[in-house]
This record gives structure tokens, C-alpha cells and sequence, in this order.
């Protein structure tokens, strides 16, 4: 007799307190059927001192003096007017607001002379009116605007008008990196009514003083002081920065990514894409070239490239490293963008110039190259590409009068990718990423190194990082020791790990204390936990929280997750969530599996989905599992082939179904392997129930046990009955009892 019957429900709820049934099928009458997914663990098992939460209160008191104090030197640190405040409509530095140069006005021009010199007469775009109404409803409550597109596209003008026409009088703060707006606000400075500059966001969300996801989450949570970031990326970057790095054996949802802050931050921002000018921008333009020569001039060339490009010079810098006069300065241009390219910083120093120039050179122009070939590729390379203004292709910068200490290339060089470019489509050859590492300085290593594992070359990745390292970088130690620990070098791992959590790397401390817990050593891991969370680490909490609640430390635990939730961890939000649901908070559980779910936790998606296909809800059940599946989440495939399979769709349920199981995920072989039991496949069916069983899946154990007492083998179905029923299963326990009945 085949197992039969549609499968009702599934109640997937991972690294929860507790499990939840849901869910029939009509096995024989003495075995009560249903389907539920394996409450997860967290993380370990013990009860920290009470001493230590005492002593971490103390710690915190101490540091908000301190904090207090750093944030008001981070404040004296920004740009003012005569020593106030600087207000939106008081800026019109082209430079300091990072616009790009513009082609200059023509000497002989009789046009208006309010013209500016330095910023073109603005051209309206597509996306101004819905950028402006998005500052306007974030005018109220605060939040993060973000523009999307390539080099010189106008991302950073566009965003200047729009904060010029909606937000005049609020404050402009323009902090020179992220760890300096993460001092005001670790700091509590009054930061209401304020516009936070973030031009090239890219480069606050790297390096050593990277921006922190929980202070950005922080300084937009409280409402009634609004505060708005407005920053502009690259699409590259945007897509680079929210790549994981991530240990291998990394659940989708959890575990030690050292790149949380950068995607964390960049899912909280209001999106706008700038790419290729409309027709309408264009005809837009058009009706402003009696206004502003440089408008007239760039109109000419309409089709070849978008305006703002255009008046940034973009086609003639491009002309002169694609035909440029001399191989020498041509391979000075392509060293730069290719170290770029490699997320060498902006300032390149002249021995990475030197270095990588050598590689973009034929063998005869090495021979035959002159003694100063260097300085002369140089100069040509920094040579005006128009007679009057200062665009070029590279710049030269100092810190001392007459010291040129290196060059920054054109971005708009750095993203221009065609078939004709010296480096063709973009692509960087193995040898360019390996002299690179070898020759920047150990500080750049850190963001090449980045640069690299998102590029999938990860020798180079270990390389640079490790030089970084040796250095003492501590910000490098971690993801090193992610890198190590992929290639199966645990021992390497946990000594980079070791360095950067002394060094008070709180992600390392965060890793460290997950591999010490994993080797069984509690009171290890538990300190650096400890330590991490203290820091201000939201993970390390998430995980702290798992070990005292699994300890019995349920207000211990509870605060740790609150706490981590209130940082914007994702995962520590999710847990809470769970934590409620437990506690029989339906309303509290829900309302933090909604916020989890909006910050990306897939798993809180899926169990949204539960929630609401228990409540009768079925339709927004499936679009939270749909959401979950689609992102990759095994145990919403489950839930959503259970849902497919109650409408009588076996296909789409076995399709998700077959999904899952190749995933790893248990339960989902044992509904596959009840479907194809269905079908008359026995022998695909208890393969497939063998496996669950020997990972651990109760239920597959006990379906394995019925399979087995329908062919005869009443002594191996008992043993898995009795196995799965030492283990919890009231499935198990009572077919047990059954067949002990049976017997009698």
C-alpha cells in the first residue's frame, strides 16, 4: 500500500525556540500525522555570569562619555561657513561637492556674465520630480536616498539641485569618511534637520573606516529629528559591495559575513538609476542652449554620449587614451585605470604607475623606453585636454607645495569599457591583480584584496589581505581568516581570527567564538561573544542571545536579541521574532518577522508565510514564500510545494520540492520522497528517506518506518520508530505504541 494523501500545511520555522505543527496526512489511524520543519539551534549552550552583563553595563556608561566627546570633535571636523553651521543653499563648491569639471566658457562668449564658471546651467532630468518628492516625504521622518549610475552621468549634480530646491536651509555635512559620521552618531550629536553627504558612497562603505549599518540604522530611527543621506555609486560598485564574504559552511541567514555593514546599508536607501539621457533631457537641452554656450557646444555631439558626459569632456578624454600620441603616457592612463579598476583607492602612488605601465608595454617598447620615459608619459598624461580649464586624464596630488606624490585618474576613464579600450571590456588579467598586490602599499592591499574576491581571484584576494595583515591591519585579519577557512586551512583561519579579535576586530571575535564553539570549547567562545557584543556588535548578540536562551537565560537572552534587533541585525530580529512566537506573542512575532523580512532575512519571509497560511491567509502566505524561494531559502520551497500540492499542482510541488532536497534540506526529501512513493517509485522514495533519516530527520525516520512495515521488516521499522520517538516524535511515539498494541 503506497503512503497517500495531499499534504496539508508545513510549518518551517528555523532557528526558533520551538517548533510549530501544522498539517495532516492520513497514515495508518495509529500514526497522527504531521509535517514540521526542525526547530535550528543558534548557537551553543550555556548561561554567561551574571557579573559579566553587570561589568558590560558599567563598560558601556564609561564609553558614552567618550563617545559624547568624539562626536563633538567628528562636528568640528566637517566643513563650515565662517565657522557656522553650513547650510544646503550656502554650497556651490563644484569641487567639494564632488561634480565633475566642466568643459570651460568660451573666451570670446557675450552670453549672460552671472553665468557660473564653474557649474554649467543646469539641465533638468527624468528622475527630478520623483527624487524631489522622495526628500520631500523623507523630509518628515529622515532616510536614505541613493543615485545609481555611471561615471559622469550627472548622479552627483542631479542630487545637489534636488537638496538645493527641497531642503535650503537644512545643514550640509560633508564627513571625509564613514567612521567620522559613525562618531557623531555613536555620539548622540543633534544631527536633526541635516543632509549627510555621501558622494562616491562607495567609499564609506570600505576600508579600515568604513560607515557601520547599526549607526546609519540608528540615526534614521528616531523620526523626530529627520536626518536624509543622499550619496551617488557606480552600478559596479553597487553590485560589488553586496557580494557576501562568507565562510563556507555560512547558513543564508546568520553566521559571520564581514561585508553586512556595506549591503545592510545599501538596502536601507531609496533607489534612483541615472543611465543614458532620454530624448526628452536631450530636447530639454535643447531649449537651454541660448542660455549657457557650454549647453550649445555639448548639444552638437547629441547621440554620441549623454550630455553631462559631454560637458565633463568625456569623449576627448576617452580620444586620448584610445589614440593617444605616445605608448608611453597611453600605459601610464591604463595603469591607473587598471588599478582602478582593482580597488586600488583614488590616489595612486607613482611606483604603482611605474609597476603597472611596464605590463601595458611591448617588449621592444621596454628595451628601446628612455631614461625619464616615466616623466614624460606623465606630463602628457596630465596635459588639459582643452587649452583653457583643467580636465584631464590624470591629475597630480600633494599634501606639500611643489611634492607631487601621486595621480588620480578620471573616473570617467576608469568606467569607460569598449572593445577599443586599452584594457578591452573591462577585463583585468591575472598578472595586473598579482603586480598590484605586490606592489601597493599594505593599507590599499585591505580594498584590493576586496576588490579581488568579488572578482573571483581569490589567490590575489589571500595575497593582498595578507599583507594587509602583516601589517597589523586588523580589518583585513577577518576575511582573511574567511578565505583560510574556505580552502579548508581551519588552523590558519583561527590564527587571523585570534589576531583580529586581540586587535579588536569584533568580527573576528564574532567568527573566533563560533569556531572555539563549534570545537566545544564554551568557555572560549562565550568570552569573545561577550567582548563583540559589548563592542557594539549585532551579530556577536544574535549569537550570545542563542547561547544563553539554549542555557535557560530567557530575559538574558531576550535582551541580547532586543539589543541586536535595535542595531538593525536582521538575523537578531528574526531570532526575537521567534523568541515571541514561543512566548505565544503572535502580534509581537509577526510585527519582527515583517521588519526582519523587509531587511532582506529570507528565512523570517518564510515564516511570515506560515503565520498567515495558519491564519487562513493563503494568498499572502504565498507571496512570502515565493519572495523566500525566489531569493535561495530551501525551507520556503518546502512550505510552498506543501501550499502547491493542497491546490493539486504535484508537478510545481515536486519541481520545489526537488529544489530544496538538492539544497540539503530534510524535510523536503521526505515530501519528495512521499511523492514519488505516490507515483510507485518505492525505491527512489526510501533512498531518499534514508538520507534524511541518517542527517536526522525524525520524520523521515518514521515514514522510512512505515515503508518498512509494509514490506514485512517489522523489527527495522521499530527500531526507527523507537529512534525518532527518543528523539521527540510524537509521529514516532505513537506508532510505536501502535505497533506495540498490534502485537498484544
Amino acid at each position: 500500500m503506497a503512503l497517500v494523501g495531499p499534504l496539508l500545511a508545513v510549518v518551517v520555522l528555523t532557528a526558533a525556540p520551538a517548533g510549530v505543527k501544522a498539517g495532516e496526512l492520513p497514515w495508518p489511524k495509529w500514526l497522527v500525522a504531521g509535517v514540521v520543519a526542525a526547530a535550528g539551534v543558534l548557537v551553543a549552550v550555556w548561561t554567561p555570569l551574571v557579573k559579566a552583563r553587570t561589568d558590560a553595563l558599567a563598560a558601556r556608561t564609561t564609553r558614552e562619555a567618550e563617545r559624547e566627546a568624539q562626536a563633538e570633535a567628528a562636528l568640528g571636523r566637517l566643513p563650515t561657513l565662517k565657522r557656522k553651521a553650513l547650510l544646503v543653499r550656502d554650497m556651490n563648491d563644484r569641487a567639494l561637492l564632488g561634480i565633475h569639471e566642466a568643459i570651460p566658457l568660451p573666451t570670446d562668449s557675450d552670453s549672460d556674465n552671472t553665468l557660473s564658471a564653474e557649474l554649467p546651467t543646469y539641465v533638468p532630468r527624468d528622475i527630478d520630480a520623483d527624487l524631489r518628492a522622495a526628500l520631500e516625504a523623507r523630509s518628515r521622518t529622515g532616510g536614505f536616498v541613493l543615485l545609481v549610475g555611471p561615471a559622469a552621468s550627472g548622479k552627483t549634480r542631479c542630487a545637489y539641485e534636488a537638496i538645493r530646491a527641497v531642503l535650503p536651509h537644512w545643514r550640509l555635512l560633508m564627513p571625509p569618511d564613514g567612521a567620522t559620521l559613525n562618531e557623531m552618531v555613536a555620539g548622540d550629536a543633534d544631527l536633526k534637520h541635516s543632509v549627510v553627504w555621501l558622494n562616491e558612497t562607495q567609499n564609506f562603505l570600505a576600508g579600515e573606516d568604513c560607515l557601520k549599518a547599526s549607526m546609519v540604522r540608528r540615526l534614521l530611527a528616531d523620526t523626530t529629528k529627520p536626518v536624509i543621506l543622499i550619496g551617488t555609486i557606480w552600478p559596479t560598485f553597487y553590485d560589488q559591495l553586496r557580494i557576501r564574504v562568507t565562510t563556507a559552511d555560512e547558513e543564508s541567514e546568520g553566521g559571520h559575513a564581514f561585508d553586512k555593514d556595506a549591503r545592510g546599508i545599501l538596502e536601507l536607501a531609496r533607489r534612483f538609476s541615472l543611465g543614458k539621457w532620454s530624448d526628452q533631457e536631450w530636447d530639454r537641452a535643447k531649449e537651454m542652449q541660448s542660455v549657457d554656450p557650454r549647453i550649445r557646444q555639448a548639444s552638437l555631439h547629441r547621440g554620441q554620449t549623454g550630455l553631462t558626459q559631454i560637458l565633463s569632456a568625456a569623449p576627448e578624454l576617452v580620444h586620448r587614451w584610445e589614440q593617444a600620441e605616445t605608448p608611453f603616457g597611453q600605459a601610464a592612463i591604463t595603469a591607473a585605470v587598471a588599478a582602478r579598476r582593482c580597488n586600488h583607492p583614488e590616489n595612486m602612488p607613482i611606483a604603482i604607475i611605474e609597476a603597472l605601465a611596464k605590463e601595458f608595454l611591448t617588449d621592444f617598447q621596454r628595451a628601446t623606453a628612455k631614461e625619464d620615459w616615466l616623466t614624460d608619459a606623465l606630463m602628457w598624461a596630465c596635459r588639459p585636454v582643452h587649452h583653457s580649464g583643467g580636465i584631464a586624464p590624470l591629475q597630480a596630488y600633494g599634501k606639500n607645495m611643489g611634492q607631487i606624490d601621486g595621480y588620480r585618474v578620471s573616473d570617467i576613464l576608469v568606467d569607460h569599457k569598449s572593445k577599443s579600450a586599452p584594457i578591452p571590456d573591462g577585463q583585468i588579467a591575472p598578472d595586473i591583480w598579482e603586480t598590484l598586490a605586490e606592489s601597493a602599499t599594505p593599507q590599499a592591499c585591505l580594498l584590493i584584496g576586496m576588490g579581488a574576491y568579488s572578482a573571483g581571484v581569490l589567490g590575489v584576494a589571500r595575497s593582498a589581505w595578507e599583507r594587509a595583515a602583516n601589517t597589523g591591519n586588523a580589518e583585513a585579519m577577518a576575511p582573511l581568516g574567511v578565505l583560510l577557512h574556505n580552502e579548508g586551512d581551519a588552523e590558519g583561519a583561527r590564527t587571523w581570527w585570534q589576531q583580529g579579535a586581540d586587535a579588536g576586530n569584533t568580527g573576528a571575535m564574532t567568527a573566533l567564538g563560533a569556531m572555539l564553539h563549534d570545537e566545544g570549547d564554551v568557555e572560549g567562545a562565550r568570552t569573545w561573544f561577550i567582548r563583540a557584543s559589548n563592542a557594539g556588535n549585532a551579530n556577536a548578540m544574535t549569537n550570545l542571545a542563542g547561547v544563553l536562551y539554549h542555557q535557560g537565560d530567557t530575559e538574558g537572552a531576550r535582551t541580547w536579541w532586543q539589543q541586536a534587533a535595535d542595531e538593525g541585525d536582521a538575523d537578531g530580529t528574526a531570532a526575537l521574532a521567534n523568541f515571541l512566537y514561543d512566548q505565544g506573542d503572535t502580534e509581537g512575532a509577526r510585527t519582527r518577522w515583517q521588519q526582519a523580512a523587509d531587511e532582506g532575512n529570507t528565512q523570517a519571509m518564510a515564516n511570515l508565510g506560515v503565520l498567515l497560511a495558519n491564519k487562513g491567509d493563503i494568498e499572502g502566505a504565498r507571496t512570502f514564500y515565493t519572495r523566500a524561494s525566489n531569493a535561495g531559502n530551501a525551507n520556503a520551497m518546502t512550505s510552498l510545494g506543501m501550499l502547491l500540492s493542497r491546490e493539486g499542482d504535484a508537478e510545481g510541488a515536486r519541481a520545489l520540492w526537488q529544489q530544496a532536497a538538492d539544497e540539503g534540506n530534510t524535510q523536503a526529501m521526505t515530501l519528495l520522497g512521499i511523492a514519488l512513493d505516490r507515483e510507485g517509485d518505492a525505491e527512489g522514495a526510501r533512498a531518499l528517506w534514508q538520507q534524511a533519516a541518517d542527517e536526522g530527520n525524525t520524520y523521515a525516520m518514521t515514514v522510512l518506518g512505515v515503508a518498512l512495515d509494509r514490506e514485512g521488516d517489522t523489527e527495522g521499522a521499530r527500531a526507527l520508530w523507537q529512534q525518532a520517538a527518543d528523539e521527540g516524535n510524537d509521529m514516532a511515539a505513537q506508532a510505536l505504541r501502535g505497533f506495540i498494541e498490534v502485537e498484544e
